[in-house]
C-alpha cells in the first residue's frame, strides 16, 4: 500500500512539473519598440504606427498574435481605463452576448482602425535557449527577436473620419488663424490585444483560437493580452480648404 501511495505521489509531482515547464506565466507584456512617423509614400498624407509587442512565458504554442489599433479622444483616457479595470467586462465567458471592444464602441468611446495578425520573430531559430523558457537576451540589437512586429499605416483624412465617430468629439471646437483650422480635441491611439481563445482574436488560424490562452500571472478569465495607450497625443490642423494635417507630440 505504501509502495503504491508513493508511485501515485511521483507521478503527480512528475505532472505538475511538466505543466509547469510548458505553461510558464506570462512574466513580460509590453511594447519595447514604437516608432509613430508621417508617411506620405502612398501619395496621401498619412501617419504609420510600427511597434513590437514581446510576451516572455505563457502557452508555447501561440507563435502568432492579433493586434488592433483604437483611436480616442484624450479626454476619454480616463473612462476607458475605468472600464476594462472591470474584470466583468473583460471575461472571456461574457463574450457570447458582449465583448469589451463592442462596450467601447456603443459608447463611442473608441473607433476600431483595424487590426491584423503578426507571427512571432524567430531569427535565431529556437525560442527559448533552454527548456526552462528562459529567453536569451543579447541587447537592444535583438530587440525584436521573438517578438511580434506589427505595421499600421492610416490616412490623416481617414483618421478625420474616424474620430467625427467618437461621441464627445466637437468639430465646432477649433482655433482659426488666417487660412488655418486647429481642432482643440486631441486624440491618442490605443493598442489591444486579445488572448488567442477570445472571440476579439478573429483572424488568427483556427487552430490558435482553439487553444487556451491566458494573460499575465496566467489569468484564465480575460480576454485582454495586452491593453495599454500609446505614448503620443495627436491634433489635426486643416490648411486652406482640401489640406489636412496631423501633429504628432
Amino acid at each position: 500500500m505504501r509502495i503504491a501511495c508513493l508511485s501515485i505521489l511521483i507521478v503527480l509531482v512528475c505532472v505538475s512539473a511538466a505543466f509547469g515547464q510548458r505553461d510558464a506565466p506570462v512574466w513580460e507584456s509590453y511594447l519595447p519598440k514604437i516608432s509613430i512617423y508621417s508617411d506620405d509614400n502612398s501619395g496621401r498624407p498619412s501617419i504609420t504606427v510600427d511597434f513590437v509587442f514581446k510576451k516572455n512565458g505563457g502557452p508555447h504554442e501561440h507563435t502568432e498574435h492579433q493586434a488592433y489599433i483604437l483611436v480616442y479622444l484624450k479626454k476619454d483616457e480616463e473612462p476607458i481605463l475605468k472600464l476594462v479595470g472591470d474584470p466583468e467586462l473583460t471575461k472571456k465567458k461574457n463574450e457570447k452576448t458582449k465583448s469589451f471592444l463592442d462596450v467601447l464602441v456603443e459608447k463611442k468611446l473608441v473607433v476600431a482602425l483595424d487590426s491584423q495578425v503578426a507571427s512571432i520573430n524567430r531569427s535565431l531559430g529556437a525560442r527559448y535557449e533552454d527548456v526552462r523558457g528562459n529567453p536569451k537576451r543579447t541587447g537592444a540589437e535583438s530587440i525584436t527577436e521573438f517578438g511580434f512586429p506589427f505595421k499600421f499605416t492610416f490616412a490623416n483624412d481617414t483618421l478625420f473620419k474616424s474620430v467625427q465617430q467618437l461621441g464627445n468629439f466637437n468639430i465646432k471646437s477649433v482655433d482659426v488663424a488666417g487660412s488655418s483650422t486647429w481642432f482643440e480635441d486631441r486624440f491618442k491611439l490605443m493598442v489591444l490585444l486579445p488572448v488567442n481563445d477570445s472571440a476579439l482574436a478573429n483572424k488568427v488560424p483556427a487552430k490558435l483560437h482553439e487553444m487556451y490562452d491566458f494573460a499575465s500571472l496566467m489569468n484564465f478569465e480575460t480576454s485582454l493580452l495586452y491593453f495599454r495607450p500609446l505614448p503620443y497625443e495627436f491634433a489635426f490642423k486643416r490648411y486652406g480648404e482640401d489640406r489636412l494635417l496631423i501633429y504628432i507630440n
